[in-house]
């Protein structure tokens, strides 16, 4: 695809008065270019005048420039070596829709979760002087981003440190929704940086007066030691670009997660609802409408969001926490150690469980079964379609521990009612030789393939399993089949295949469907699970 760009050596030959008009021809390209994924484009947008001064002061590649979380990315991304495909962007044959550092030499260091990159950053300045190497470092960190931990740690770390790094502070009010906590909302980023040992090198910066902007960056570069550049920016609004983030039907998961928690919440006045930046993408948005008091944004801070509802567990509260299934994996600890080893009855949801197509290797939710299902007394439930994610929520209530529900993103699948529930597993077919053993919507999936004399049951949990059921089985069906939207290691299938080597079952065969050992990159998501679920 042609693009009226400029390269960066000429970028870097221009004025800073001819800027402004490369920073017009960049987004005016990636709105033409590109339509995927609407709030990822309108930060990019947003931050079009900053990317164009920082590659024109920079000497990228060699000089360093990472994008925390990469959400801003797209005009970084046409800047530099990827303007002809990106059309292609977030499809298997174009650009991912993050910096990626197998993926171009002006992306050194993949970021697809956030608030790592000043730790990255560390890690770069620090190796550079163990090496002799002099260049300019430079993390782009949203305001949103400030919300997680890492990013006070890195921070505090740097600053009794004196490491040669510049953070440019994008601020554009911005995470999901409105950002949240204290430091945003009452505007003290100079006092706190400053109090931890950074050079607050001024602002707020107009991120859209490209004279001023230019100077402003133009001097923090100049200068050494750890540094702080604060940078304001306003993203358009999706109605402005001509965009729209598309309305969910009644039939999407997350929506019967929302109503389902909403009725039990109706009913049930110590359910509270919890969250890290992300309510309107798992639908705690609706929630927090009926119930604006029971219901917490703790920003972008898993770990802590989850040791707080075990606080509130502790309490007498029933917390339900919603996360991203891949976001959780930053949590691991706190439900090891603040919900499962105390036993506590703390919900944690896992939206985007599975596969999530376009946004890839850094959002594949694939790993949660096999960290969670080795954590004890945790219990987890996988529900097939929306009237199962309701009962599996009921059951965690009852259940009265620590309780993870996982369901993927989108529709649930048309499926027949089981035929009859035994041993907490639903059987939606009945047959000998062949048993389809399914965990969530895949089984759909199996029971496509599945012969009229085959079995298909849902288990319903991956944890515990009744194996009382699995001996029942073992006795009649010789090829056992597992079907899990998830990562093979780990999972269902080995728990099951553990199973049969500790009871001395030989007599079986049995068929691992889960993804293989490795990660996955993006497309859509039909695609994706074709292609990689291991036959």
């Amino acid at each position: 695809m042609s693009h009226p760009l400029p390269s960066l050596e000429e970028l870097r030959s221009m004025p800073p008065s001819e800027l402004q008009r490369v920073a017009e021809e960049a987004k005016a390209f990636v709105r033409a270019a590109t339509k995927e994924k609407a709030g990822h484009l309108a930060s990019s947008l947003g931050a079009a005048e900053l990317t164009v001064a920082l590659h024109a002061l920079l000497n990228t590649p060699e000089d360093l420039l990472i994008w925390d979380v990469g959400h801003q990315a797209y005009v970084h991304k046409v800047l530099t070596d990827r303007a002809a495909v990106f059309h292609l962007n977030r499809t298997p044959e174009g650009p991912s829709g993050f910096p990626k550092r197998d993926e171009s030499p002006f992306d050194p260091f993949g970021v697809g979760h956030s608030s790592t990159a000043l730790s990255a950053l560390l890690g770069f300045a620090r190796a550079d002087a163990h090496l002799g190497r002099q260049r300019k470092r430079v993390a782009v960190i949203g305001d949103g981003a400030f919300t997680g931990g890492m990013v006070f740690e890195a921070l505090n770390d740097a600053g009794a440190h004196g490491d040669d790094v510049l953070v440019i502070l994008h601020d554009n009010g911005q995470a999901i929704e409105e950002n949240v906590g204290a430091l945003h909302q009452n505007g003290r980023y100079a006092a706190f940086m400053q109090s931890l040992g950074w050079n607050w090198m001024g602002g707020p910066v107009n991120g859209h007066d490209m004279p001023e902007l230019h100077s402003s960056l133009e001097n923090a570069l100049r200068q050494t030691g750890p540094r702080v550049l604060h940078v304001q920016t306003k993203r358009p609004t999706l109605d402005s670009l001509g965009l729209e983030e598309k309305a969910l039907s009644p039939d999407h998961f997350q929506e019967h997660f929302a109503s389902a928690l909403i009725a039990l919440a109706q009913e049930d006045p110590r359910i509270v609802g919890l969250t890290a930046a992300m309510a309107p993408g798992c639908s705690l948005d609706a929630f927090r409408a009926e119930f604006p008091h029971r219901f917490y944004d703790g920003g972008i801070a898993e770990q802590h969001v989850l040791t707080q509802a075990a606080g509130m567990a502790a309490a007498g509260m029933r917390p339900v926490v919603n996360l991203y299934s891949t976001f959780s994996q930053r949590a691991i600890d706190a439900w090891i150690h603040d919900v499962a080893l105390q036993h506590l009855p703390v919900i944690l949801c896992l939206d985007r469980a599975g596969l999530v197509g376009e946004d890839g290797g850094t959002h594949h939710g694939v790993f949660d079964l096999a960290l969670f299902r080795a954590i004890p007394h945790t219990a987890i439930w996988a529900p097939r379609n929306g009237a199962a994610l309701h009962e599996a929520l009921q059951e965690a209530l009852s259940y009265g521990g620590p309780s993870i529900i996982r369901y993927p993103k989108g529709i649930e699948p048309s499926l027949p009612d089981a035929l009859e529930r035994r041993g907490r597993m639903d059987i939606l077919q009945l047959g000998t030789g062949t048993v389809h053993f399914c965990l969530g919507p895949v089984i759909a999936e199996a029971l496509q393939e599945a012969r009229p004399t085959d079995s298909v049951v849902d288990l319903r949990m991956a944890k515990p399993i009744a194996p009382d059921m699995l001996a029942m089985f073992a006795k009649n069906h010789t090829q056992w089949h597992v079907w899990e939207d998830a990562q093979a290691i780990g999972g269902v299938g080995a728990a099951l295949t553990t199973w049969l080597a500790e009871s001395n079952v030989g007599s079986v065969k049995i068929v691992r469907r889960g993804y293989p050992d490795q990660f996955i990159g993006h497309g859509k998501t039909n695609d994706l699970s074709t292609t990689y679920r291991r036959k």
